[in-house]
C-alpha cells in the first residue's frame, strides 16, 4: 500500500480544532506542519497515535497580556510509520534563531525523514521556503534556495513538501523543477493555495503549496484540502517505484 501524506501550514494556534479534525478524517501516514508551535504538537499528535519530529524556526513573542516567554515555532512531521532515521538541517545564512519580528526571522530548514515501508525506502522532506512580498524573486531567496539545494545533495531521491512562498509559474518555482529535477504534482487546474477564507490578504492567486517529487516516487490521488487555515492543504499517496 502507499503511503497517505499530508502537508499543511497551520498558521500558528488559530485553527488548531480544524487542523485536528482534519488529520483525525483523514489519518495520513506522515503529516508535515508548517507554523506549529512547539506546545501544540502532542495535542495533534494524539489525533492518531502519532510520533513526532519538531524543528524551531524562531520564537514567536507572546501575544499581548500573555506570559513572558517566547514560544517556540517551527516546523512538525508526525508519523503512524516506522522511522528509519530523521534529520533536521538548516539552511539559512543566519545561524541564530532569532525572536520572530519580520517575515524572514525564522531560521528555514529541511526536515528529512527516511521510512522503509513495505520493504521499500521512502525519504520525505518538508520545508517552509523563504518569504517574499508579492510572491516576487529576491536575492535573499536565490541565496538560501542555492544552500538548500546543498543540503538536498546527498539524497538522490527524496519527496519534497511544504510552503514554498513561491508562486508556481514564476522564476523561484521553476527553479525547485529545472534545477533539482523535481516533478511538480499539484493538480495543474488548481491556482491558488491561498484559503481566502483565512488569510489576512484575502484571495491570492498564489499556488505555493505543493508536493514536489524526484521520479522515483509516484503521487497519485492528490487532494486540496480547503477550510482549515489560511493555506489549503495537500493530501496525496505517495509511492516508490520498484526499481527494474
Amino acid at each position: 500500500m502507499p503511503l497517505k501524506l499530508l502537508t499543511l501550514n497551520i498558521e500558528h494556534d488559530r485553527h488548531l480544532d480544524r487542523v485536528a479534525q482534519t488529520i483525525a478524517t483523514h489519518l495520513p501516514d506522515i503529516v508535515c506542519l508548517q507554523e506549529v508551535f512547539e506546545k501544540d504538537c502532542a495535542t495533534l499528535a494524539a489525533v492518531g497515535d502519532y510520533q513526532v519530529k519538531y524543528a524551531i524556526s524562531t520564537l514567536m513573542p507572546e501575544k499581548s497580556g500573555g506570559g513572558s516567554s517566547p514560544r517556540s515555532w517551527g516546523m512538525a512531521v508526525l508519523t503512524r510509520v516506522p522511522v528509519h532515521a530523521q534529520t533536521v538541517a538548516y539552511y539559512a545564512d543566519d545561524p541564530r534563531i532569532r525572536i520572530f519580528g519580520q517575515p524572514n526571522d525564522p531560521r528555514r530548514l529541511v526536515i528529512m525523514t527516511e521510512l522503509q515501508h513495505e520493504g521499500r525506502s521512502y525519504k520525505i522532506g518538508t520545508t517552509h521556503f523563504t518569504w517574499s512580498m508579492d510572491g516576487a524573486t529576491t536575492d535573499e531567496q536565490r541565496e538560501d534556495f542555492a544552500r538548500l539545494k546543498q543540503v538536498l545533495l546527498p539524497y538522490p531521491d527524496y519527496v519534497l513538501c511544504g510552503d514554498f512562498n513561491a508562486p508556481r509559474g514564476r522564476e523561484m518555482f521553476a527553479l525547485f523543477t529545472d534545477e533539482l529535477g523535481l516533478i511538480d504534482h499539484l493538480p495543474a487546474d488548481v491556482t491558488t493555495t491561498i484559503d481566502a477564507q483565512f488569510h489576512y490578504a484575502g484571495a491570492l492567486e498564489f499556488a505555493v503549496d505543493t508536493i514536489f517529487a524526484t521520479p522515483e516516487y509516484r503521487v497519485t490521488d492528490v487532494q486540496v484540502l480547503e477550510g482549515i487555515s489560511d493555506h489549503k492543504g495537500i493530501l496525496a499517496t505517495v509511492e516508490r517505484r520498484v526499481k527494474r
